[in-house]
């Protein structure tokens, strides 16, 4: 396929039960769907006791990209983003499926945190559907499921509960349907919606729409059996139970309008959308036109006109947690200085780098909502597991790990196995312990005389002016405390003073 690389974009799926490709152009306007391709992967039901993907089910999704990979290839970088969700989440070795299936693809894979995953989702929802208010959005996934209350354009409520249609079939032993099982199944799935009912229950809603292909075969299926309703209501789960009982096996289950390669989900799918019915008080959901690639693509269309969603969840940090915002941004002024002189000999002259220190300087003062006493702890703490819209797993683990090095020994092993070298984030967490020494009685130096030096192995020479240096001795004590710190991991600092 022979496209225009500027008007076209993609977004990859890489789901719990199935692998997602959409590829749409966009005229400025809106976007027009090309293609749409889908594989059943069913990577969750590859994990084994121990939550690792064992290799046939690695081996059938690296199949599968390389079919992605030669509709992708003629698309511009920039204008593809590929996610992962539940299980890749979630498994051990995901890195180790991650890391060939980028070989393949030759693009990053963002492994989504679980209401990042349902903020895409409703900001796809929520752009096909502009005249809904308040609506309750739910997606069933082959790993997890959804929930979502919003109004207009903004999510009010995310959650992403650890249920879905494929981890749900351990209640479905040799495919066997009967009262029992399935009402045990229904048990562990109010078990798991319940604590959050409250949150999503009718009456703080007008509209519940269902995004998954879970609802839509369920619809489809109603439809079949001869019911012309645009709406799925509960009596219509209910028969659909029954006849699941009186079939008796998932191997026997032959409906119309379902496909077979929902046959093996379609039980368990249900059994999660009756459970949210009865939880939620649901009386009906219409199927959304909209899926979490969608929001994908509206994001990406955001993001290259500027308006990076991640800048706004620093902000909305930094408000939370009261963080002292002019010395934040001198920090990251005085960082982007040495950046700057350092970036091309120690090969981090990359956007992505330069947004992970900005953020870093920006964030690395968030502990002290907690005590100053252990900072970098805390900090690292709330970057590792705070909701942080717009950010992958990936780039919160990296940026946590930069954080915990800010000052006293470097964690060189929270440098290990992340999604960026260790060179780089061992680099990038240098320079925000220099610009935080630089500044350290936090009266916002002038630092524009100093140059910064860069060799091989992450060492640094700095030439000072002799005024500028008597002008500022505790610095200078600091610099020499900072240079025997760091001789402890042979990294070489020194200046000289001009």
């Amino acid at each position: 396929m022979i496209i225009e690389r500027s008007n076209y974009y993609a977004a990859v799926d890489l789901g719990s039960n199935s692998f997602h490709m959409t590829i749409a152009k966009y005229d400025g306007n809106s976007f027009q769907m090309i293609s749409k391709h889908k594989e059943k992967v069913q990577l969750a039901a590859g994990l084994d006791e121990n939550n690792n993907l064992d290799q046939e089910t690695i081996n059938r999704g690296l199949t599968c990209l390389r079919l992605f990979a030669e509709r992708l290839k003629d698309i511009d970088n920039s204008q593809v983003k590929i996610v992962a969700t539940y299980t890749l989440r979630t498994a051990s070795n995901s890195h180790e499926f991650i890391e060939q299936a980028e070989k393949i693809l030759h693009l990053p894979i963002e492994i989504l945190p679980g209401k990042e995953e349902a903020r895409l989702i409703y900001n796809g929802i929520s752009h096909n559907h502009p005249d809904i208010n308040k609506a309750l959005a739910i997606d069933i996934g082959g790993g997890s499921t959804e929930l979502i209350l919003g109004n207009k354009f903004e999510a009010l409520a995310l959650d992403s509960l650890d249920i879905g249609c494929v981890t749900l079939k351990q209640f479905f032993r040799n495919g066997q349907i009967t009262l029992q099982n399935f009402e045990q199944a229904e048990l562990y799935a109010s078990l798991i919606i319940s604590p959050v009912a409250n949150s999503y229950k009718a009456g703080l809603w007008d509209h519940c729409l269902g995004s998954s292909g879970s609802i839509e075969a369920i619809s489809k299926v109603i439809e079949g059996l001869g019911y012309t309703t645009q709406t799925l209501k509960i009596q219509h789960l209910e028969l659909l139970k029954n006849k699941l009982i009186e079939i008796g096996n998932i191997e026997n289950i032959n409906l119309d309008g379902l496909s077979e390669s929902r046959i093996n989900t379609f039980t368990t799918g249900l059994v999660i959308l009756l459970v949210l019915f009865k939880e939620l008080n649901i009386s009906k959901i219409y199927l959304a036109n909209a899926s979490l690639r969608d929001g994908i693509l509206y994001e990406l269309q955001d993001e290259l006109q500027g308006n990076d969603n991640r800048n706004l969840t620093v902000v909305s940090l930094v408000e939370r947690f009261g963080i002292d915002w002019q010395y934040a941004k001198h920090i990251e002024k005085i960082a982007s200085q040495i950046f700057d002189d350092v970036c091309d000999e120690w090969g981090i002259y990359d956007p992505h780098f330069k947004n992970l220190l900005n953020w870093s300087c920006q964030l690395h003062e968030v502990g002290l909502s907690i005590s100053l006493s252990k900072l970098r702890h805390h900090s690292a703490h709330i970057i590792r597991y705070a909701d942080m819209p717009g950010f992958s797993l990936q780039t919160k683990e990296s940026l946590a790990a930069i954080i915990f090095s800010q000052h006293k020994k470097l964690a060189l092993n929270e440098f290990e196995n992340r999604y960026e070298p260790k060179q780089v984030l061992l680099a990038l967490s240098q320079i925000l312990r220099l610009a935080i020494l630089l500044n350290i009685k936090r009266d916002a130096i002038d630092t524009k005389s100093l140059k910064f030096e860069a060799f091989t192995g992450n060492c640094l020479n700095i030439l000072i002016p002799s005024t500028w240096a008597k002008e500022h001795q505790l610095i200078m004590f600091e610099l020499a405390r900072e240079k025997e710190t760091l001789s402890n991991y042979d990294i070489k600092l020194d200046w000289k003073l001009v």
